[in-house]
């Protein structure tokens, strides 16, 4: 394990000192040697110089705009793949692993249990889970994360419909087959897609129960835009992997949330112009 190439790639934009923590732990992962690339979306604060200053010998590669994250996370898919990587983590600047989390993440890989494979993911400072899986639900045309509460550390690999792009490590030969990261996700679904592609393709999806990492969500301090991005690029991936009876319901859902949202402006609810403006963008894109 340890004379593979290991590679993580972090997409920074704006993440402050949690990207000092979250490289901290991977470079405290055992029985590996980590390649670690930042993809810097042009930060506004001062979160890339200040990683450069602690960790000066990563790979730094620096976009000269904010293009997302599939935009950065290809990037770095490139880098690596042309590299020869063995296998290839996605790491966001706010998680934190644990010392023991990549090894187990990578063997699973390297003996082919699976072809993606995340950890449970817990809240920051907290028991609760954050991510235990996914669930693409037709009937609500929502992806959803799954929060078991019951035991399952003695099942070896909960099987679910996406994997997050939190911590999500990945066998190089997945892209082979099905191309790397939609970059017309902007932000959120886009490791929705990645996953339904894979498992289209017959790769083999699951969470590691023995393999834990902690998210900070700093998304959630952004409720506006991050409500905006959830609704726009919902309707992107639902767009694209609907069809037959379920494109009809799709249609027929997004009518019915748009008189929803016609009355939420009404009242002024908060947060029904974030909602409003991704109806009026996804228009324009058709």
């Amino acid at each position: 394990m340890q004379n593979k190439k290991h590679y993580f790639i972090i997409v920074n934009y704006n993440s402050g000192t949690n990207i000092i923590e979250c490289i901290n732990s991977i470079l405290r992962s055992k029985k590996i040697h980590p390649y670690i690339i930042v993809v810097d979306n042009a930060s506004k604060d001062n979160s890339l110089e200040n990683c450069k200053k602690h960790f000066p010998n990563l790979i730094y590669i620096y976009n000269t705009h904010n293009i997302g994250f599939a935009g950065g996370v290809n990037i770095g898919l490139r880098f690596a793949l042309e590299r020869e990587a063995a296998t290839i983590t996605l790491c966001n600047p706010d998680a934190i692993i644990d010392s023991e989390c990549a090894t187990k993440l990578i063997s699973t890989i390297l003996t082919k249990k699976a072809d993606i494979i995340s950890p449970v993911i817990y809240k920051y400072n907290s028991p609760d889970i954050w991510f235990a899986g996914g669930d693409i639900s037709y009937k609500k045309m929502r992806a959803t994360h799954t929060h078991i509460k019951n035991d399952f550390q003695n099942q070896s690999i909960l099987t679910t419909d996406y994997n997050t792009g939190c911590v999500m490590t990945i066998n190089p030969r997945v892209f082979k087959q099905i191309d790397l990261f939609d970059e017309k996700f902007f932000l959120y679904y886009e490791d929705a897609d990645f996953s339904l592609r894979a498992k289209n393709a017959g790769f083999i999806l699951g969470i590691l129960p023995t393999a834990k990492a902690w998210h900070k969500e700093v998304s959630e301090q952004e409720n506006k835009q991050k409500t905006y991005f959830l609704v726009f690029s919902g309707l992107l991936f639902f767009e694209k992997h609907t069809t037959g009876l379920k494109k009809i319901w799709f249609l027929i859902n997004l009518k019915l949330r748009k008189i929803k949202n016609y009355f939420d402006l009404k009242k002024n609810k908060p947060l029904s112009q974030q909602v409003h403006k991704a109806y009026l963008d996804y228009a324009s894109k058709k």
